[in-house]
C-alpha cells in the first residue's frame, strides 16, 4: 500500500517535467521559424510622393489618419496590400499605409537634392510634434508644438529642419516630413 501512494505522489511531478520539456521544444521551434521570416530592411524601396497624402494605420480610407505626408517627400516602402503601400520611417515614427497612386519610384538622390527649393523660410507644422536639441530622436526634447504652428526654418540637416525660436531660445530641430513651406505673407 505504501508503494502505491509513492507512485501516485511521483506521477504529477513526472507529468509536469514532461510538460516543461515539451514547452522547451515548442520555443525552440518558434525561434527557428522566426529565422525564416523575411528581413524587412532588405525589402525597403525608395519612393517619392507625388501629392500630399495621409498616412493611415491600415490599408484603406476607413483607417485612422496618423500624419500628413507632403508632396515630394521621400518614403521607404516595405510592401503592398491591395492599392495601399506600407511605409516605414528611418526616424522612429510609426509605420503606416498610403495610397499607391500617391507615390512614384524615387530617382537618384542627387537629382532630388538639386531640384529641391531653398530650405530657409516660413513653414507650418502638419501635426503635433516635438522640437529636439539636435537632428535626431536621440537628442533631448526642448519644446512641443501644435499642428498649424508657424516655424522659421534656417537650415536642413539629415532630414531634419533647423528652426529658430520666436522667444530667443537656442535653435531646435523638427523632422522635415512634418512641416510644409508656406507662402510669404
Amino acid at each position: 500500500m505504501a508503494q502505491d501512494r509513492k507512485g501516485l505522489w511521483l506521477s504529477p511531478f513526472i507529468f509536469l517535467i514532461l510538460l516543461s520539456l515539451l514547452g522547451c521544444t515548442e520555443k525552440q521551434k518558434e525561434a527557428a521559424d522566426s529565422k525564416d521570416l523575411p528581413d524587412l530592411n532588405a525589402q525597403i524601396r525608395p519612393y517619392m510622393t507625388i501629392d500630399n497624402t495621409k498616412l493611415r494605420t491600415g490599408p484603406g480610407p476607413q483607417f485612422r489618419a496618423i500624419a500628413e505626408i507632403r508632396r515630394d517627400a521621400k518614403v521607404q516602402v516595405v510592401g503592398r496590400d491591395g492599392d495601399w503601400v506600407l511605409i516605414v520611417s528611418k526616424k522612429g515614427n510609426p509605420p503606416g499605409y498610403i495610397e499607391m497612386t500617391a507615390i512614384k519610384p524615387s530617382s537618384s538622390d542627387e537629382k532630388q537634392e538639386s531640384s529641391a527649393p531653398p530650405v530657409e523660410g516660413k513653414y507650418e507644422s502638419l501635426v503635433d510634434t516635438r522640437v529636439y536639441s539636435g537632428p535626431g530622436l536621440h537628442y533631448p526634447v526642448v519644446a512641443e508644438i501644435k499642428k498649424g504652428t508657424k516655424i522659421n526654418v534656417v537650415d536642413k540637416e539629415k532630414g531634419w529642419l533647423k528652426v529658430e525660436s520666436k522667444r530667443g531660445n537656442k535653435p531646435g530641430y523638427v523632422e522635415a516630413s512634418i512641416a510644409k513651406p508656406i507662402a510669404n505673407q
